[in-house]
């Protein structure tokens, strides 16, 4: 079993923030590795720790019996401690030994965690070259909401503009609920989207027939139509909620591609989506749309994970 060494907690109650943290036992969990590049999720941290009122635990894993590198990783973890709670949040810091993905879904599985936002490597490829074989680890088996945040992507001090990618689908609307609680904690206005993609860019064809398919035109337009409609209510429903909400539908050839570019167009600060998470390769880990956005997204990214679908009846 991994020892674990805890930092004194750098506390301090001069925001709204910290008051709200008092009131829930859930800590919102940020794993580091002692880069520079793992820090700059930090800054996005903060600003999500006191939107949604939760203290931050810091977590930083280290080799077994490697004291030198732990003693190091406790002093960094407490300084960076200093620096968060000097704006008036709550934060601890651990250091735990072992290896990183383990101990990391230990330490989801003994703390209350409500959120855990880690940094990506954005590249390319399988699974563990887009998102780092640890993210794809705790995303896989932790069962929790994750930021995800690549490379390049802009810094987050506010949270002002959230976009939410629908497809029609219950499953697809999980995330709408966590951008509902942002929204009303920050006051981020909503944006909706809905992309349909043309049914002569959908593979594979129906059935064996290939091109003796018959696809009519006026199917297209079918589908945006009821696209249009199904955003049209939804935004008619927050914003009688008294949120600040638009809706989009539009047609694309690609969907991931689409969503990245009304997020870079209206400068969103974070996308929030659903995803099935599940194992093997990138698309079969995020599904092939939220694996593109998380990696080519100018924001963060908030993943939600979908409920398990039953096996066939």
């Amino acid at each position: 079993m991994a020892r674990l060494t805890e930092a004194p907690p750098a506390d301090a109650d001069r925001s709204a923030g910290a008051v709200r943290a008092q009131m829930t036992d859930e800590r919102l969990l940020v794993p580091l590795d002692g880069s520079a590049e793992s820090n700059a999720a930090l800054p996005l941290a903060r600003t999500l720790a006191d939107v949604m009122g939760l203290p931050i635990r810091l977590l930083r894993v280290v080799p077994l019996e490697d004291l030198q590198t732990g003693h190091q990783a406790r002093m960094n973890l407490y300084r960076i401690a200093e620096e968060l709670a000097s704006s008036g949040l709550s934060v601890e810091s651990i250091v735990r030994e072992g290896p990183p993905g383990e101990e990391i879904l230990a330490e989801i599985q003994t703390t209350p965690i409500g959120l855990v936002v880690m940094r990506t490597h954005g590249r390319a490829g399988l699974s563990r070259a887009i998102l780092g074989s640890v993210t794809e680890r705790v995303l896989r088996d932790a069962h929790l909401p994750m930021v995800l945040l690549r490379p390049g992507g802009h810094r987050v001090t506010k949270l002002a503009k959230l976009l939410i990618p629908v497809d029609g689908t219950p499953g697809g609307a999980v995330a709408l609920g966590a951008a509902l609680g942002l929204a009303r904690q920050s006051g981020a206005s909503i944006k909706l989207i809905q992309i349909t993609v043309p049914l002569a860019m959908q593979q594979p064809m129906v059935g064996g027939f290939g091109s003796m398919a018959y696809i009519d035109p006026a199917w297209d337009e079918q589908a945006l139509a009821s696209a249009k409609g199904y955003v049209a209510g939804l935004q008619a429903n927050l914003q009688a909620q008294g949120l600040d909400a638009t809706g989009q539908a539009m047609r694309a050839l690609d969907v991931a591609e689409a969503i990245v570019e009304v997020a870079t167009t209206d400068a969103t600060d974070m996308v929030v989506m659903s995803t099935h998470a599940l194992t093997g390769p990138a698309r079969a880990v995020l599904g092939s749309v939220a694996d593109a956005v998380v990696r080519s997204a100018p924001c963060p990214v908030l993943l939600v994970r979908r409920a398990q679908c039953p096996g066939p009846a």
